[in-house]
């Protein structure tokens, strides 16, 4: 027993030791910086940014640059003829510049860049939905984790109250006072609330994990948590949630983007049916020597220059109708993101709903918990002075206190509750990013 009365002393020094104040705005700038989704979207949000340019559409002309240089030897081996070996040898520099311009493809360039554009808003998108769920994230976890302190200071005062008795019961059986029936229940009770301790401690440990793992913060990093939790209390409108969610809703926003996207997809298909118009020029130099055994220290050079200026028109007459049944195919997956997005709508349509009636009836609950928690503040109180005068004894006090610290829990356990369903009111409405 005396071993455990150390560990439950240790378990709240290390609580209390070593640890940085972090308040709930503080844990969400944390977060925005180093949570590693909201890295990951905005590495991608450079990307589609680095890649939208005029260049990569395909406005721009191609030019290249080449050269080359050859070496040959030849001999000629003839027994008839006068000279009967003869060596040639022959040198070639040659260089080429070359532009290739496509100037006409049927307004693909402009469809494609306006595509980059779209990838661009798609990435952010992406970016801020996952803003958003970081900020719900922490909310929640910050909450859970002081939420699961409270839970640990319930229980250690439990299991304070535990031992009093045991060592009270304890010391009747010493002095031939005790039942050994009631002293085992109480050791038992003891030993139940000690293990309960553990698990809380563990609980609380996981807790502030999973809020370190959202901040990107080091998994194992002890904080002091600042901001109490205290709601706000807020009466909505239905329909004024709905509107909004409609207007600002990120998943929304998303699928209206890659609607934009489909369209684009669609333009740069049909401009197979247009002419392509190609602009080749480009300019070739070549320069040579040749040397030959008859005459030795004798050569021969030449140098050949010319420029050139094509164009190209090109018109697909017919390709077994691939291009119609591509463009075809494209207006139905249209027709099928149009279709998302009305059950995108519909989903969160409903989802809004039960978050709107849960936060009520959560609203409700912890009105109801506010006065129960009063009720046993007042009775607690009252209790103090009766212990004061002698009417109960500590025990039955610490009881009552028991009773007053639970309510205390639950109220806190409705406070949560309610802060979590705002949380995803703000949410689904768009709005969360503001607010924090």
């Amino acid at each position: 027993m005396k071993n455990l009365i150390v560990i439950f002393t240790l378990l709240t020094s290390i609580l209390i030791s070593g640890q940085d104040s972090l308040s709930l705005s503080n844990a969400i700038s944390i977060g925005l910086i180093k949570n590693y989704d909201i890295q990951l979207t905005n590495k991608n949000v450079s990307i589609n940014k680095l890649l939208n340019n005029w260049g990569e559409a395909g406005a721009f002309p191609k030019v290249t640059l080449n050269s080359g240089q050859n070496n040959n030897s030849m001999d000629q081996i003839n027994p008839a003829s006068f000279f009967d070996t003869l060596n040639l040898q022959s040198n070639n520099i040659s260089g080429n510049i070359a532009l290739s311009w496509t100037i006409f493809n049927g307004f693909n360039v402009k469809a494609n860049k306006l595509k980059m554009e779209q990838l661009v808003a798609q990435s952010e998108g992406s970016a801020t939905l996952a803003v958003e769920n970081t900020i719900h994230g922490i909310i929640l976890s910050y909450y859970q984790v002081k939420l699961q302190i409270e839970q640990l200071t319930l229980l250690k005062n439990v299991l304070d109250l535990s031992r009093e008795k045991y060592k009270q019961q304890l010391l009747k059986s010493d002095l031939g006072l005790g039942v050994k029936v009631e002293l085992l229940q109480f050791e038992n009770a003891y030993l139940t609330d000690s293990s309960n301790l553990i698990m809380q401690e563990l609980s609380y440990k996981n807790s502030l994990r999973n809020l370190n793992l959202i901040m990107g913060e080091e998994i194992n990093k002890n904080w002091t948590l600042s901001t109490e939790i205290k709601p706000i209390i807020k009466l909505y409108n239905f329909e004024d949630l709905k509107n909004e969610m409609i207007s600002n809703n990120t998943n929304i926003k998303n699928q209206f983007i890659n609607i934009s996207l489909l369209n684009q997809d669609i333009q740069m298909a049909k401009s197979a049916f247009f002419p392509i118009l190609n602009l080749n020029a480009g300019s070739n130099i070549e320069k040579s020597v040749l040397r030959s055994s008859l005459f030795p220290g004798v050569s021969g050079s030449g140098e050949n220059t010319n420029y050139y200026a094509n164009f190209t028109l090109s018109f697909k007459l017919y390709d077994g109708g691939k291009v119609r049944r591509g463009i075809k195919a494209l207006e139905i997956q249209n027709e099928i993101n149009d279709i998302q997005s009305s059950q995108i709508i519909a989903q969160l349509t409903q989802e809004l709903s039960n978050t709107y009636d849960l936060y009520n009836t959560r609203l409700k609950i912890f009105e109801i918990n506010k006065k129960a928690f009063l009720v046993a503040e007042e009775n607690f109180n009252i209790a103090k002075m009766r212990e004061n005068n002698g009417v109960i004894n500590s025990f039955t006090l610490r009881d009552i206190e028991m009773s007053y610290l639970s309510a205390g829990l639950v109220l806190f356990q409705s406070s949560f509750n309610l802060l979590e369903s705002n949380a995803t009111l703000l949410k689904l409405t768009g709005k969360i990013i503001q607010e924090n």
